[in-house]
């Protein structure tokens, strides 16, 4: 269990699939043939590139497409899935979550991701569409923790959802967002919070398109009496003008995904955008987060913040040398408790 009252300010660094996890996609893309999914993932990368408004069809079908899926997406969406939760962990380091829904859970990303923050989760319950991702999703946390196996895989169109029914300790909507229209928006944002007791996450990724869809759901939540834990070092609104908020997680890529990226680094920032919305208040206030990578020059380092008070572009002259190295060792993501000149 996580005890210290002190909030980690360092984003996560590099991490990786956990090896259960690698090993079983691995394992299944060895029961078809190499230019079966590597052609899927080739064609779901197509798609999941496009702009989508919730008229098109799935993003994944039948058993091809879902082991595509696993290959190509899968990684990226657990790297920011991971990097999300640790930032919301940060804020809340007593709060230890017993059970979790995921709304539009694919292969059960979010349930790899969530037992590897939160590991003293016992009760799952896994909302899926598509027969073949939820029969993959099965088929993996079949080699996971107990938690995982005994995962409720509900077969559910979130088009159905209603406002009723068990509550959890963690409620998330990751990737699913932005495959909806705007008013079915909605009412699964409203839905999954009176389905959520504790935490609702929503993650989506590092787009312009999608930090819009997060920004107006975190908007909604905060209608609805809702407090941000993450990133938003406040309860007011976006102050970002013309402008996005994203954030990097490194992710040591897998083989299988390198392959099918024909990608030669070992290494990829995957780059998101989330809420982390909750029905209680973090434990202790930041005073803001580091927005962008910070920059130097021979003149300057310089880094944006967003604040209780607002955008701040921090700068510091080369020759206040104590200050230079302060901002220029700040990380993209980093909370940051006080303001410090």
């Amino acid at each position: 269990m996580i005890s210290s009252d002190a909030i980690p300010l360092m984003p996560l660094h590099m991490l990786e699939l956990p090896s259960a996890l690698r090993e079983g996609i691995a394992a299944a893309l060895t029961t078809v043939p190499t230019a079966r999914w590597m052609r899927a993932a080739q064609e779901l990368s197509e798609r999941y590139r496009a702009n989508r408004n919730g008229s098109e069809q799935p993003l994944a079908r039948g058993s091809d497409q879902a082991l595509g899926y696993a290959a190509l997406i899968l990684p990226a969406a657990y790297a920011q899935l991971r990097g999300a939760m640790a930032a919301t962990a940060a804020r809340v380091p007593r709060w230890n979550p017993t059970s979790l829904l995921d709304l539009g859970s694919g292969p059960g990303t979010a349930l790899w991701a969530a037992l590897a923050q939160w590991p003293w989760i016992e009760r799952i319950t896994a909302w899926e569409r598509e027969p073949a991702l939820i029969a993959l999703g099965r088929e993996l946390a079949a080699r996971g923790p107990a938690a995982l196996q005994r995962t409720s895989w509900e077969r559910t169109d979130l088009r159905q959802i209603t406002e009723t029914g068990p509550t959890f300790d963690l409620v998330v909507l990751g990737h699913v967002l932005n495959e909806l229209d705007a008013e079915l928006r909605v009412l699964v944002i409203q839905a999954a919070w009176r389905r959520t007791s504790g935490v609702l996450l929503i993650v989506e990724p590092g787009t312009s398109a999608a930090f819009a869809i997060v920004r107006a759901a975190r908007d909604h939540l905060l209608n609805d009496g809702a407090q941000t834990l993450a990133p938003c070092a406040h309860d007011m609104p976006c102050p970002l003008i013309d402008d996005w908020c994203h954030f990097p997680q490194r992710l040591k890529r897998p083989d299988f995904q390198r392959r099918v990226r024909a990608a030669p680094s070992e290494w990829e920032d995957s780059k998101y955008s989330y809420a982390a919305m909750a029905r209680f208040a973090a434990e202790q206030p930041i005073w803001g987060r580091v927005i962008r990578e910070p920059t130097s020059n021979k003149a300057y380092a310089e880094a944006l913040i967003s604040s209780r008070t607002g955008i701040v572009r921090r700068r510091a002259l080369k020759r206040h040398r104590d200050a230079f190295r302060r901002v220029k060792a700040l990380e993209w993501g980093q909370a940051l408790p006080d303001d410090e000149e």
